[in-house]
């Protein structure tokens, strides 16, 4: 009986008397470890709340928060507004796109709709976020995008994503003007933008810093001009302090910023995170615009580091249809940009291979 106990012992210690072989029970072990993760399945439920800070100035007087471009343009206030919109994403919405129409008699099953607004103080988000103990998502968009773009785009990456956390929106001033010349005329529109951009660092670091004396762990991810705000302010907290980072997933999506000058502050920008994961295109061809305007490489067309791990997503990414610029927010992206903030080394994940060596990257996103 002795015995029969000590081989019982023994068998639930190291379920090896279950019948189950390895896949079987690491299985086993991840449905529990799924179920918990997956609170919200976002299977049926089609709202999704974004927080948003922004440095965006109120438009024409108004002064109460609101989620359209009635409520903030493409000028600076400095001073930080904060507040929530819930978002309806349609049941027949596709992953990656933001489908949108100037008909508000279209069903909610087919458009996305703000759903409610309301103003909201730091101190609380601050209160929300410890409370729900999930990581946060801080978005920051690109250029060209105005404020009610970049609403509905950080509640589509919720929502495709599944993402469990907060998800907070960082909208600085991008955009052009209302006029259709002013939409058209990039020239004029791309360094207003830049200018903002670089007005907005400040802000977005006095944000982290305050995020980060709560003693709250992020994940981060850019697209594009937002790297003009984001690089230079994780650098000046990289050398504020460069040993407590807290950022667990940096995500540089198609960076417009210079790659030799990243290149230099690598270091710094990397000692905020855990881990970064630079995706970047040949293909991209708003990066060719932008050194041509810049007069030097980019760093959205690659640039190898030892610091982070860099994807060319040249593969799938498709410029056919416009500028192959977009693809942060596409399924394949976001596939892998999921199994990223998992904490799945790039080398485990699904489509990725090492790339050649002496490349400009580390890894390739197959198709």
């Amino acid at each position: 009986m002795k015995k029969l106990f000590i081989l019982s012992l023994i068998c639930v210690t190291l379920s090896s008397c279950s019948g189950l072989n390895k896949d079987e029970k690491i299985q086993k072990s991840l449905k529990t470890t799924w179920n918990e993760f997956y609170q919200e399945n976002f299977s049926s439920i089609g709202n999704v709340k974004v927080y948003v800070v922004t440095d965006r100035k109120f438009e024409n007087g108004n002064s109460e928060f609101g989620c359209t471009d009635r409520h903030f343009g493409i000028n600076l206030d400095p001073t930080l507004k904060f507040g929530t919109c819930l978002i309806n994403v349609p049941k027949n919405h596709k992953t990656g796109e933001i489908e949108t129409s100037k008909d508000d008699r279209k069903s909610s099953n087919d458009v996305f709709k703000i759903v409610k607004a309301s103003t909201t103080k730091e101190s609380d988000l601050i209160d929300v976020i410890k409370n729900s103990d999930r990581t946060p998502l801080v978005f920051v968009h690109g250029f060209n995008v105005r404020y009610q773009e970049a609403v509905l785009r950080a509640a589509q990456i919720a929502y495709d994503l599944k993402y469990q956390g907060p998800v907070i929106l960082f909208t600085w001033p991008a955009g052009s003007g209302d006029g259709f010349f002013d939409d058209a005329l990039l020239n004029k529109t791309y360094p207003n933008n830049l200018i903002s951009a670089k007005a907005s660092i400040t802000p977005f670091k006095n944000f982290l810093l305050n995020l980060k004396k709560n003693n709250i762990h992020i994940n981060l991810m850019v697209h594009s001009m937002g790297h003009q705000v984001v690089l230079p302010a994780l650098q000046k907290l990289g050398q504020m302090d460069a040993k407590n980072p807290f950022i667990n997933e940096l995500i540089l999506n198609a960076p417009d910023f210079d790659a030799a000058e990243f290149l230099k502050i690598a270091k710094m920008v990397k000692s905020t995170s855990k881990h970064a994961t630079l995706y970047c295109s040949y293909n991209d061809k708003a990066m060719t615009v932008s050194e041509s305007f810049n007069k030097g490489k980019r760093l959205g067309a690659c640039a190898f580091s030892d610091d982070i791990d860099s994807i060319n997503v040249s593969l799938v990414d498709d410029p056919t249809l416009g500028l192959g610029h977009s693809y942060y927010s596409s399924r394949p992206i976001l596939s892998d940009v999921f199994q990223t903030i998992l904490g799945i080394d790039a080398e485990k994940r699904l489509f990725i291979r090492k790339s050649e060596p002496n490349s400009k990257e580390k890894y390739y996103l197959r198709p």
